[in-house]
């Protein structure tokens, strides 16, 4: 595989898995900088602003700047003040998000909210709250999801992600939420953008293959599935990846030599 202008980086299980720093990703990202290929990192991360990410990047020898983090919070924001600008909106999202939704009205009482927001679960989200954005929901109210994974790795195993509540409220309600975050086109094109590169001059290196892979390279991108985090549950077919690596360091051996 030839060396490409921008690479973009799925974050848990392709950099670290819970906060603890997967062996040889950090000399892999220095690698690729040092090779001058743009670098942006794509996260469904609901929990931690692009801020807060870059400071953990760095902690972990990943000097990468919030400027080149692109994350489904983020990627929220910028969906309602341009598609719901002046609306209200109620927002089941972890509290330190609000700085990613500035600008945006947000209402505590869903029955008052004109547009419903899910970001990642947590013991917040109890039966009384889910169930009030399924009242709305029945009324019309839009439903739009930073994201819908089914899960995502920590070192005590697998969690319980968002992808769940957001099928279920749309089976309940009989909606269709619009996602935001990946597998979503437009945050892809985001992420290139800040890697310096069109999607075609672009390698997406991911360990999901539905939300990573699959939507990178319907836009024009290669693909490279590496087999940490949930890489190892994914059995790609003929054509389905550009490359499989073990880890990001492996895959970075190919892209740049």
């Amino acid at each position: 595989m030839s060396a490409p202008r921008g690479v973009v980086l799925d974050m848990e299980g392709v950099l670290h898995v819970d906060w603890q720093p997967i062996e040889g990703a950090a000399e892999a990202v220095t690698r690729l900088d040092d090779a001058g290929v743009g670098v942006a990192v794509l996260t469904n991360t609901t929990g931690r602003t692009r801020a807060g990410i870059a400071e953990r990047l760095a902690g972990m020898g990943m000097p990468i700047p919030a400027s080149r983090i692109v994350t489904a919070a983020f990627a929220a924001g910028e969906h309602l003040r341009r598609h719901h600008a002046g609306a209200r909106v109620h927002a089941l999202v972890e509290p330190e998000m609000a700085v990613e939704l500035e600008g945006v009205e947000l209402v505590a009482d869903a029955g008052q909210a004109d547009v419903l927001l899910l970001g990642g679960p947590d013991e917040r989200w109890t039966y009384p709250r889910l169930n009030a954005v399924f009242r709305r929901l029945v009324e019309g109210v839009p439903l739009v999801a930073m994201q819908r994974n089914r899960w995502w790795p920590t070192v005590d195993g697998p969690s319980l992600d968002a992808g769940g509540f957001v099928a279920g409220l749309e089976y309940a309600a009989g909606v269709e939420a619009t996602v935001v975050g990946k597998p979503a086109a437009a945050i892809f094109e985001v992420a290139c953008e800040l890697a310096g590169a069109e999607p075609a001059e672009a390698v997406m290196v991911g360990d999901d293959l539905e939300s990573d892979l699959r939507p990178a390279r319907a836009l024009g991108m290669r693909v490279v599935l590496v087999r940490t985090g949930k890489g190892a549950t994914f059995s790609p077919g003929p054509g389905d990846v550009d490359l499989d690596a073990p880890d990001l360091a492996g895959a970075v051996d190919r892209l740049v030599g």
